[in-house]
């Protein structure tokens, strides 16, 4: 339903004074006493604990109307539809009755447009920035992961800021992959497309909203669907190219952290499930000289000081039972499975961005080999991009494991677009990890749910 503002829509900023002395002995004021006995008749803790913590001063009343930022907050909502959300669930059209009732000046209704207000643009808004649960992203590092906006931090935005109507604006802005695909969502309705299409557009949008929605103004993004590596600047695509992602049964997470550090000349140091499961197995059937072959140590433990083990002295059989976890590490060298490079983003998961000896999957079409980590098809090409003049460091004779550090850490946002704007039309990818299906049955529920709650 379109939103109309007629001329006893009170949007003035010029307000007439409290009519004689009544309610001058009132602590709260008659809208305080009013937003009060309304907010204790609701069954909404958040909002009622939002104007309590302020003395149940307003946000959209200035004197005895409401401020022209109401104008801002009516417009937002009826756009939500625009989101992939349903206006219905902040009551934006009931909203035009509640603002017209306020040109009373009466102040239960003054308070009741107050309420209706703070109540859908919370609401809204929190959801704006709230992916489903399926479109979540780990954030490895506080310094690339976006701020929290729950309704309880968009009321507080609002409250602190000068114009509740600017703060609007700056909390509805959002990243460019996400306007790129509400821009394919309009288009998909403005051209009838089939309801497929239209699902897989809002799927996509729910893993963008995971996203912050300032990425910065130089960094990677890996997409794990696309299996392609894009190098970002100042919001264009610098570079690109093709990486190997993991398998279907070992899939790369979606992801964001910050690249601190390369590591030339790496060990790798092999997944203890891959020892128990192929290493160890290949050692029973080969003896123990197969670590030697494959320029493979096994050591004591984890920890910086580990010392070497003699392959001779291992049970190799309680190791391919799992009954003993064993590190395995290969040494540097042309065979090593992290290559010349690895570019480390601190995470819990033991996931980085790595050069890789086996070449041939890179002109595959279908790049899913890694076990959870990305593998580069031109590692020294980033390494130029990342580590600008200290890049020949790589290709020099060294120490293993030598750390280097990057002048300005790198944002990287790994993620899992299976439908994205690209050259004009509409790029979608197969869905490799099969994370569509219950991502779309997440935003069908909760659009249900919101249904029957309004």
């Amino acid at each position: 339903m379109a939103l109309t503002f007629g001329l006893a829509m009170p949007f003035s900023a010029r307000v007439a004074p409290l009519p004689g002395g009544a309610a001058a002995g009132l602590r709260l004021g008659p809208i305080g006493e009013a937003l009060r006995s309304q907010l204790a008749a609701a069954d909404d803790p958040t909002l009622e604990a939002f104007y309590r913590a302020r003395h149940y001063r307003p946000i959209w009343i200035e004197g005895w109307g409401l401020k022209p930022d109401a104008r801002a907050a009516v417009q937002a909502l009826a756009g939500a539809r625009d989101d992939g959300l349903d206006p219905a669930a902040y009551d934006a059209a009931g909203l035009s009755e509640v603002l017209a009732q306020a040109a009373s000046r009466n102040p239960s209704d003054l308070a009741r447009a107050e309420l209706a207000l703070s109540r859908g643009l919370g609401a809204y808004l929190a959801d704006l920035h709230a992916p489903a649960a399926d479109a979540a992203m780990v954030y490895a590092d506080a310094a690339v992961a976006p701020p929290r906006l729950d309704r309880a931090h968009v009321l507080a935005a609002l409250a602190r800021a000068r114009s509740p109507a600017a703060e609007v604006a700056e909390l509805q802005r959002m990243n460019l992959l996400y306007v790129q695909l509400r821009t394919a969502l309009a288009d998909w309705r403005a051209n009838g497309g089939a309801p497929a299409r239209g699902a897989l557009i809002r799927a996509n949008m729910e893993r963008a909203r995971a996203l912050p929605a300032d990425l910065g103004d130089r960094y990677i993004l890996v997409d794990a669907a696309a299996q392609m590596l894009w190098l970002y600047e100042d919001g264009r695509v610098a570079d690109s190219m093709p990486v190997v992602v993991g398998k279907p049964s070992e899939p790369t997470p979606a992801m964001a952290g910050l690249i601190r550090y390369a590591v030339a000349r790496p060990y790798w140091n092999v997944p203890p499930d891959l020892v128990a499961h192929s290493i160890a197995p290949q050692v029973l059937r080969q003896g123990p000289g197969y670590l030697e072959s494959q320029d493979m140590e096994a050591l004591s433990d984890w920890t910086d000081q580990a010392a070497p083990l003699a392959p001779e002295a291992i049970d190799w059989a309680a190791v391919a039972a799992g009954r003993q976890v064993l590190r395995v590490r290969q040494r540097p060298g042309p065979h090593n499975m992290m290559g010349e490079v690895k570019f480390v983003f601190p995470n819990t998961l033991g996931v980085y961005l790595h050069d890789s000896p086996l070449r041939r999957f890179f002109s595959e079409t279908r790049r899913t080999e890694s076990a959870g980590c990305v593998r580069l098809s031109d590692a020294p090409r980033l390494a130029r991009w990342l580590l600008a003049g200290q890049a020949a460091q790589l290709t020099q004779p060294g120490e293993p494991e030598t750390r280097i550090d990057l002048d300005r850490p790198m944002p990287v946002y790994v993620v899992y677009f299976t439908a994205l704007p690209q050259a004009g039309g509409l790029s979608v990818r197969p869905d490799i990890y099969h994370r569509d299906r219950p991502l779309i049955a997440q935003i069908a529920s909760r659009a249900a749910a919101a249904s029957a709650h309004a």
